[in-house]
């Protein structure tokens, strides 16, 4: 049972490894290499001689360029496990819905209950990592302007809640023949909730949006 037990935990970790590795090459493939790309062509079309329009050209390139450091420091700081070790689990999280916000389509509500406590920073990890798989969910798939982000700490365990008011999706279709990116981002929030001996729940019908419910014994 126990060789059994550690064969699966490995299972799920390279599961859970190979899914980040997409997430990162998709960013990169999407936001980082399109902004350099564009700042490629800019300067390859850069007219030395026209002197009016030299300025705009060259702050365009710089702006392309500058977006692109941005969105590489918002991937490390998200992959970044010692952020968490450091700052703690409510600090990381806030992090992420300043960077949600500032795209400007989504509103964010963040609330706390019970008395917060630090929690074992792999724990921690985990918890911001089930997070960031639901949020990045919402922001692809949910068609949602509102996201409402919940952590209650009462009888010595963390409640996490994560909530939208998107589209929703049929659980059981997705599950069965769904697309695999969703599908994967689904198992990993599940098999992230049991390594910390947690339990992850999902309710979501089509029109209504999707609620996560992810609760771990502190």
């Amino acid at each position: 049972m126990k060789l059994d037990y550690e064969k699966n935990l490995l299972k799920t970790q390279l599961e859970i490894q190979e899914h980040t590795f997409k997430n990162i090459s998709q960013e990169i493939h999407d936001n980082i290499s399109l902004s350099l790309t564009l700042a490629k062509l800019n300067l390859n079309t850069l007219d030395i001689e026209d002197k009016p329009t030299l300025p705009h050209s060259i702050k365009n390139v710089v702006s392309l360029i500058s977006t692109a450091i941005n969105d590489l420091s918002n991937i490390s700081k998200s992959l970044n496990s010692e952020a968490i070790s450091s700052h703690g689990l409510i600090n990381a999280l806030q992090v992420e819905i300043e960077k949600i916000m500032r795209c400007g389509k989504h509103e964010v509500k963040f609330d706390i209950t019970g008395e917060p406590i630090y929690l074992d920073p792999q724990k921690e990890l985990v918890l911001f990592r089930i997070t960031q798989e639901a949020l990045n969910n919402i922001i692809k798939h949910a068609n949602a302007t509102t996201i409402w982000l919940r952590l209650h700490y009462h009888n010595g365990q963390v409640d996490l809640n994560v909530e939208d008011n998107g589209i929703g999706f049929n659980l059981e279709m997705v599950k069965l023949n769904g697309d695999h990116v969703m599908r994967a981002g689904l198992h990993n929030m599940t098999s992230r909730a049991d390594l910390i001996k947690g339990t992850c729940r999902i309710e979501t019908e089509p029109t209504i949006g999707t609620k996560i419910f992810v609760t771990a014994p502190v």
